[in-house]
């Protein structure tokens, strides 16, 4: 392995990033179409899909717009290739990074695959992929997304100069100040946007569904996206889903059976006891949106003995209870038992992010402490299955999904490795 390869292994393990170091340290120098094949090797010991997951999955897809037989077909076709893509928020629109790991995983799709992205929503709008934001770069005005007769345009011109002093990157922010904190998950379209939509150009008008106040914004977002990507990569098939809608669905049913793990992981006090001795006690199971000096906001949940708790809530840990506030949407599932429910009791191969396989590999390590799950599922789940990197262009400035649709005339390298789409991230895994 080259020098530079080397020094970025070292620069990673101190920056306590010890599986992405292992990860890299073999695939720096590969062709990236070479590493997007291996991505989509199924593993041969991967279970068949919970019948609870597959019928979670039929639901999420309906929600979204798809026809009952449309929903099946999808499901069966996920349930063949065992593999989606997990490293993205639920958002508007997505950003260089985002297009990169996009990019990389399509590369390696086998012919007549469907690719699947389930996008996390357990996330309050004002994370990092700021998810009530139409994101954009400086190579447009704003003008050429927005008509300047649109309403509330003079304060989206302030925030837009405001911006530009300090970033080469651009949003328009589709939801009020009020909503920066609130939680991505069952959030619903706010009136600014249902207000702002006509005025956007005929390329964002294009690929949305009708924007109305108080409709579901996960799945106008989830739409939105599956549409912007379907325009970027024509000749793939793309969708785009709620993933803690799908876990959410899943956790309904399988909580209503005593024999299930989860059910013993979360009702039968020696479980729990045996699986928090291995897992941090303040593992967050849910996340709840909570009224915090006049606004809401997200707060973990974690298990304190006979609760569920966050700094503002608590729910007795009663089967009756816990359904209900799945169900109304109070609770949202989190990493924890997402992951538990894909990874280590499904074997599904999730593509995720420089985060997500240390978490993974975390996981792993300490379900196979405690015996609970199929061990054989456990030690044969892929939790390297890394995307990531960032698209640049030749001056190193990042390129938007909204770019190319608004005309930026920019193609994706194929021939590079997976170190060169890897460099452009660096500096923000502290190398």
């Amino acid at each position: 392995m080259p020098a530079d390869a080397n020094s970025i292994q070292s620069a990673l393990q101190k920056a306590k990033r010890p599986e992405l170091a292992k990860i890299l340290s073999g695939a720096w120098n590969m062709p990236i179409t070479e590493y997007a094949g291996q991505l989509w090797q199924k593993n041969a010991a991967a279970p068949p899909m919970e019948t609870e997951l597959r019928n979670a999955f039929e639901t999420e897809f309906s929600r979204t717009g798809y026809t009952e037989k449309e929903a099946k077909d999808l499901s069966a076709a996920l349930e063949k290739t065992c593999v989606m893509q997990t490293a993205t928020h639920l958002t508007a629109s997505e950003g260089p990074t985002f297009l990169a790991l996009h990019h990389l995983a399509l590369l390696g799709m086998p012919p007549d695959e469907t690719y699947f992205v389930g996008a996390f929503s357990g996330v309050p709008f004002a994370n990092p992929a700021w998810s009530g934001c139409l994101n954009f770069s400086n190579r447009f005005e704003l003008e050429s997304l927005i008509d300047t007769q649109a309403p509330g345009y003079a304060d989206l011109k302030r925030a837009d100069n405001d911006r530009v002093r300090d970033s080469s990157e651009r949003r328009i922010s589709l939801i009020p100040g009020n909503m920066r904190d609130v939680r991505v998950f069952q959030s619903r379209i706010p009136e600014k946007m249902e207000s702002l939509m006509p005025h956007f150009t005929e390329q964002i008008r294009d690929i949305s569904l009708s924007a109305k106040s108080g409709d579901d914004f996960t799945k106008w977002a989830s739409r939105f996206c599956t549409n912007q990507l379907s325009k970027i990569f024509p000749d793939k098939s793309i969708i785009y889903f709620d993933l803690n809608e799908v876990i959410r669905n899943y956790l309904i049913e399988v909580i209503s059976d005593s024999s299930h793990p989860i059910f013993q992981l979360m009702f039968d006090q020696k479980t729990r006891e045996s699986v928090f001795s291995v897992f941090p006690a303040e593992t967050t199971l849910f996340t709840v949106d909570v009224h915090h000096k006049n606004k809401l906001r997200q707060e973990p949940v974690v298990i304190n003995g006979n609760y569920l708790n966050s700094q503002n809530y608590e729910l007795k840990l009663t089967q009756e209870n816990v359904i209900k506030e799945i169900k109304n949407g109070t609770l949202c599932p989190g990493l924890f038992l997402t992951f538990t429910a894909l990874s280590f009791i499904n074997g599904m191969i999730c593509f995720g992010s420089f985060e997500q396989v240390e978490y993974l590999a975390e996981f792993k390590s300490n379900w196979l402490k405690i015996g609970l799950l199929d061990n054989e599922i456990v030690h044969s789940a892929n939790t390297s299955a890394f995307t990531s990197g960032r698209c640049v262009d030749e001056n190193s400035e990042g390129v938007h999904p909204l770019d190319l649709l608004l005309g930026l005339e920019w193609s994706f390298s194929e021939n590079q490795t997976v170190g060169q789409l890897m460099k452009p991230l660096l500096s923000r895994l502290g190398v």
